[in-house]
């Protein structure tokens, strides 16, 4: 079992972290736990100039408070479909998601409904590997017992589950859980952008499942801003608003429309 380094005092286990449970795991927890995300490989120099493309594409940072979930936020959520408009940019993303399918020797590219099937059908295509997809927990469709995974077989075999992004890591559980009763091996998670760096809790699965992003969160908000998305100070008044967690009531949300 691979151990994790998390000091030089302390070490920890894939399989320790597997016995903790939600609420073990908050957003402080998880940034001493970076290293469970596999390491980035290959062109770093490629790989940021994906992350800037990601970053930049038309609508997909907008400068605005909203909420989300029941919460205040300092943008808009992220419309990261909004990076499937650009053909050229969506095959990239696949080959992103290609190599790190090719490292992990997986069987079948699989999309998690809805947002990840577009990008999931782009690694499939650059890996040459077959592709399915799985449902939403709780889908109905127009046959009786209608089965949560399409396309390619999975049981028995290696998959790799593909969505847009992973957050507390609850759609990845609930996704995982399917494919997992399914028959399939979960082996690792691609995704566009990895938010758990800002999330409160993490799920024990999302935690321990390899997992691989183009960006962060607070990457793509700097890039956004590093190439003229989204203005300075909307930048650095977000951020603090994000890793300071303002209450609903705090009088600077009042800065962010006149920053705007």
């Amino acid at each position: 079992m691979r151990a994790i380094e998390m000091n030089r005092e302390t070490k920890i286990t894939l399989r320790d972290a597997a016995s903790w449970t939600d609420g073990d795991i908050t957003s402080a927890t998880f940034e001493q736990l970076a290293l469970f995300t596999a390491p980035a490989t290959g062109s770093g120099a490629a790989d940021r100039s994906l992350a800037i493309r990601l970053a930049s594409a038309p609508g997909l940072v907008r400068a605005g408070a909203s909420r989300w979930d029941d919460a205040r936020t300092p943008v808009h959520p992220l419309s990261l479909e909004n990076a499937y408009a650009d053909p050229e940019l969506l095959r990239d993303l696949g080959a992103r998601g290609a190599r790190f399918a090719r490292e992990l020797d997986v069987d079948v590219v699989v999309g998690a409904e809805t947002a990840g099937v577009p990008l999931a059908a782009s690694v499939s295509l650059a890996a040459g590997l077959p592709f399915a997809f799985v449902r939403k927990p709780g889908y109905r469709g127009h046959e009786i017992d209608e089965p949560p995974v399409r396309g390619a077989d999975v049981a028995g075999r290696r998959v790799l589950l593909v969505d847009d992004a992973v957050s507390s890591g609850a759609a990845v559980e609930r996704f995982t859980a399917a494919l997992v009763g399914a028959g399939a091996e979960v082996v690792a998670v691609f995704v566009l952008v990895d938010m758990r760096e800002i999330a409160e809790t993490v799920t024990s699965v999302a935690a321990t499942l390899p997992t691989e992003s183009v960006s962060t969160y607070l990457e793509v908000l700097d890039l956004a801003a590093a190439n003229g998305v989204l203005d300075p100070t909307v930048h650095e008044l977000s951020v603090d608003a994000i890793l300071n967690r303002w209450t609903d009531d705090d009088p600077r949300w009042d800065l962010l429309p006149l920053a705007a």
